[in-house]
């Protein structure tokens, strides 16, 4: 004969407590009889089959309030999301530097203008160029006296009326006059001088006064997109910024700086969506086209760059924007909206919908985030519901029992 089943003591305590009071109810007529079983049984039921650690078995009015959804399976993407701003493409655009020193007397290009190549940008009255240009006039001088000279002592060796050494002197003070007069022309080029306009200074009369402005032109065709220049500033020649920088905004560059734990992942050629709060709704597509190949010593980050074609102008330098690099091939993978998600320290949990109406509580490895959705690496599958809302509710009322 089987021996009869004995409750632990406290559970006989919460029964006999429990009888006591619904007995003195049911004298006064508060409850019926079929309340008192009903009541009984309950208590008796909850005491022979006491909740497992890290399950909770809420009311119906606490389900009520509960929002329970099952698992989603969803396509998560390799991606590393960082920030950066635009950036003018170097490759597009160029520097203008004054190459002698003066004081500004005209200003032609402005802030924003679009500017043929050789078009004037300024003129600078330059007394280095007035001198340079009187050299020029002098060098070409002395050259001609030393070619007209060299051709005397020729003859006259010739004719047997000088001597060798004569002519050999000649020789040098030409070749001497030849490489001043290049000195000379070169300078020229290097103020900017095409080879037309050196070639009418040295034919110009050495009464002919010189004009002491010089024009600095455009190197290349664009848009004037700095100009650090003001009318009657005087301006030196090597100095450090740039007068004007002139460039071509039809293609542009993010640069961005990786956090280094995911500066391994990065390669060149990976595509890039690139997104700015100028335009929410609009995607740009990039590629990475520079991947620096070291960290830097100060952000301790990785710099990144990568190519955005801008043929409509919408992306302006300095802007801040977001971008995401595609690292790899996209994985399908259970998901769970971030606000079913219990973190302990290091540990994620989520609140489980049991077959009998209990939650259980149920660690979880985490993965990616998209679009408020987590990725489930391991602890759920696709057959399970999860408590999306109200899990604080949960966790209080499961501790405090």
């Amino acid at each position: 004969m089987a021996s009869a089943q004995t409750l632990p003591r406290d559970a006989q305590i919460r029964i006999v407590s429990g009888v006591g009071i619904v007995a003195l109810m049911l004298v006064f007529g508060i409850v019926s009889v079929d309340a008192l079983r009903s009541y009984l049984s309950e208590r008796s039921r909850s005491a022979v089959e006491p909740l497992a650690p890290g399950t909770f078995k809420p009311t119906a009015a606490q389900l009520a309030a509960l929002t329970i959804k099952p698992v989603l399976a969803m396509t998560f993407r390799a991606q590393q999301i960082t920030d950066g701003n635009i950036a003018i493409d170097d490759d597009l655009s160029t520097p203008v530097f004054s190459p002698y020193s003066g004081r500004v007397t005209k200003l032609t290009a402005k802030l924003g203008d679009f500017v043929e190549k050789d078009a004037p940008l300024l003129a600078i009255e330059a007394s280095e160029l007035v001198q340079a240009q009187n050299d020029l006039i002098n060098a070409h001088a002395q050259f001609n006296l030393a070619a007209t000279n060299e051709k005397r002592q020729h003859e006259l060796y010739a004719a047997q009326g000088a001597a060798l050494r004569d002519w050999q002197q000649s020789q040098a003070d030409l070749a001497i006059a030849r490489a001043t007069l290049e000195t000379v022309r070169n300078r020229l080029r290097i103020f900017g001088k095409t080879e037309a306009e050196i070639a009418v200074l040295e034919n110009a009369p050495a009464s002919r006064a010189m004009s002491p402005e010089a024009v600095i032109t455009a190197p290349i065709a664009g848009r004037v997109l700095q100009r650090q220049v003001g009318l009657g500033q005087y301006i030196q020649s090597g100095a450090a910024n740039p007068i004007y920088v002139i460039g071509n905004l039809s293609r542009v560059w993010l640069i961005a700086n990786v956090r280094e734990s995911d500066s391994g992942a990065m390669r060149v050629g990976q595509a890039v969506e690139v997104r700015v709060p100028a335009y929410p709704d609009r995607v740009f597509k990039a590629s990475l086209t520079y991947v620096a190949p070291s960290i830097d010593p100060v952000t301790h980050r990785l710099p990144v760059r990568a190519d955005i074609e801008n043929a409509d102008g919408a992306l302006k330098p300095q802007m801040f924007a977001s971008f995401s690099i595609m690292t790899g091939d996209d994985v399908n993978a259970p998901a769970v909206p971030q606000s079913a998600i219990v973190y302990d320290g290091d540990t994620a949990r989520v609140w489980v919908a049991q077959n009998d109406g209990s939650l259980g509580l149920r660690p979880i490895r985490t993965g990616r985030v998209a679009g408020g959705m987590v990725e489930v690496i391991d602890g759920l599958s696709a057959a399970d519901k999860v408590v999306t809302s109200g899990t604080l509710f949960i966790d209080r009322a499961a501790q405090t029992g």
